[in-house]
């Protein structure tokens, strides 16, 4: 286990050419004055203005600094001090286990005064195999935690690597709770203690806060902690478990009576990423939980017409394999809302704004994918298509392509507003 930990710079560190002695409005960072203001606030979540959803998202993306092997706390210290954290003290456990399938990394942000903290998981490294095979070890485990009397099986692998980091974290959050830093070689308390606390992460890091949330909301002994968690928000996270477990999540509250996990749960999807779909359904069912928002690009009835080509194609790839297992007559009914979906899509595209749209009931969350043609074909090939000229307006089904953390941050910045490298998106 690797212990790390880095402050950030302060306002003035970040404005090296900038004349501070000057009255008037600051040039330059922060992005957001009022970042732990906002964190603070007691309003819905999401954040209705998109400060939080998009510092949250720049967060998850920056805690990919690094290499598989060695976290980078100072690189994801300094951008949330851009943000707007000035000096927050950023710690980040790392355990890598090769044999078991571990490559964590939990990373914990503190504001100066002590009163925020962000919980950020890394998610899967595309460099390395280790956290590959992490996300495929799809084999159940079972969640040690009681909900509604019962314990549920949920993914082996994002189990694990939530778990690998837990105690280290959960130790670092009582800190908090005292008011003394996350870092360990600071002593003493500021203020009244960690008053907020967010949980972040994309891609498998977003499974691991889901994860996290679950822990959190259900176990007694850390009702403290529990208490001051405002939110959980992920993005371009896959699905955890069964029906019965997603099912389970929505009807939980915690201590104080709140349904965390169906109100402050906020997944966000780019277009097609294919990452949210997964695991597919040959491995098993798996059901989404918690609030979805889903951005989808402005498309034409040209493009609409090529995504029901290329859902075709994978109804063609996959016939054969549901033919031999039998699965035909299961899956016609959830394919035919598919093809429902993408005519709706075909119909209205040329008229509907690009955007985040949250997915309220009874209307269809993003479906979990029908066989592994998806995966193994459709969505390699989008990636590629995207990088050639000819070809990167095709909007396959699903897409490594929208999976990328730079989308997230990019499609939710608020319109204006100061990207982490100090100019105007």
């Amino acid at each position: 286990m690797r212990d790390l930990h880095a402050k950030a710079p302060s306002f003035t560190d970040l404005r090296p050419y900038k004349d501070v002695t000057t009255t008037g409005p600051a040039v330059g960072f922060p992005v957001y004055p009022d970042l732990v203001e906002r964190l603070l606030a007691n309003k819905t979540q999401p954040d209705p203005e998109g400060v939080v959803p998009h510092a949250l998202a720049t967060c998850a993306a920056y805690a990919y600094a690094g290499t598989p092997e060695n976290a980078d706390p100072q690189t994801l210290a300094m951008i949330m001090a851009r943000l707007g954290l000035e000096e927050n003290r950023c710690r980040v456990f790392e355990q890598r286990v090769s044999a078991l399938y571990i490559a964590s990394a939990a990373y914990l942000l503190q504001d100066k005064d002590r009163r925020v903290v962000i919980l950020c998981y890394r998610g899967t490294q595309p460099e390395d195999i280790i956290s590959i095979l992490t996300d495929a070890d799809v084999r159940p485990e079972t969640l040690r935690v009681d909900l509604g009397g019962e314990r549920y099986d949920v993914h082996a692998g994002f189990y694990r690597n939530m778990r690998a980091s837990r105690y280290l974290v959960m130790q670092a959050l009582e800190r908090a709770l005292r008011g003394e830093s996350v870092n360990p070689d600071e002593q003493g308390t500021v203020g009244e203690g960690m008053e907020a606390l967010y949980i972040t992460g994309h891609s498998l890091g977003g499974a691991m806060a889901a994860l996290m949330g679950v822990v959190l909301t259900h176990e007694p002994r850390y009702a403290a902690v529990a208490e001051r968690l405002k939110a959980v928000y992920t993005f371009g996270q896959p699905m955890l478990g069964g029906p019965e477990f997603a099912a389970a999540c929505q009807r939980a509250c915690d201590a104080r009576g709140v349904h965390v996990l169906r109100d402050r749960l906020i997944r966000y999807i780019y277009d097609r990423d294919v990452v949210p779909s997964l695991p597919p359904r040959p491995v098993g069912p798996y059901a989404p939980f918690g609030r979805e928002f889903h951005y989808r690009r402005d498309r034409g009835i040209v493009d609409g017409a090529l995504t029901l080509a290329a859902d075709a194609l994978i109804e063609a790839l996959s016939l054969p394999g549901d033919l031999l297992g039998g699965r035909l007559r299961a899956t016609a009914g959830r394919r035919a809302k598919g093809v429902g979906r993408a005519l709706a899509d075909l119909v209205r595209g040329p008229g509907r704004k690009p955007g985040w749209v949250e997915v309220r009931d009874p209307a269809p969350r993003y479906p979990q994918m029908d066989s592994l043609a998806g995966l193994a074909v459709v969505a390699p090939l989008a990636f590629f298509a995207a990088r050639l000229a000819l070809t990167r307006g095709v909007p396959f089904a699903y897409s490594f392509e929208d999976h990328g953390p730079g989308h997230y941050v990019n499609a939710l910045a608020p319109p204006g507003v100061m990207s982490e490298y100090g100019d105007i998106r």
